[in-house]
């Protein structure tokens, strides 16, 4: 039988479990609202997700590297890839180095549109850690890097 310390712990596992969903939740709101404020209004939060890991590599990746990334199927990946590409926002081409591996890069138009996708990531993050300082984001980057890596299921 569970001691009332082991109750009152779990309680506290569950809860904290249930606040980071409810913030994930409250963070693709957030972001809808601010890609509609920068008028990205074809990008969904998850593709402006993909957009920005794109962005941040500097180099074109695979859908297997992105859904990776994104810690998503390649199934899913592959709807925002070629939603994206609909909008003009992703390039697809041939891997030179792998005939069957396809590439995806921002278009020209994305890279135009850098900046808006910059304020919107910028946006978020000033009001999710307003009023943390340094070593309180460093903390809980480094205690939430570490209940994910408890929970990832290598594949």
């Amino acid at each position: 039988m569970a001691s009332r310390a082991d109750i009152a712990q779990r309680r506290k596992q569950a809860d904290a479990a249930l606040e980071l969903s409810r913030i994930n939740r409250e963070i693709e709101r957030r972001i809808h609202q601010l890609l509609d404020g920068e008028k990205l209004r074809d990008v969904t939060p998850a593709q402006a997700n993909a957009m920005m890991i794109l962005f941040q590599e500097k180099a074109p990746l695979t859908a297997r590297q992105l859904a990776r990334q994104m810690n998503l199927s390649e199934v899913t990946v592959g709807r925002f890839v070629r939603a994206l590409e609909g909008a003009g926002w992703v390039k697809r081409e041939a891997d030179p180095k792998d005939t069957r591996a396809i590439l995806i890069r921002p278009s020209t138009k994305a890279y135009r549109a850098f900046p808006r996708f910059l304020n919107v990531s910028n946006a978020l993050l000033d009001v999710a850690f307003d009023g943390f300082t340094k070593k309180e984001v460093e903390t809980l980057g480094r205690l939430v890097e570490r209940v994910r890596m408890n929970v990832v299921v290598e594949e």
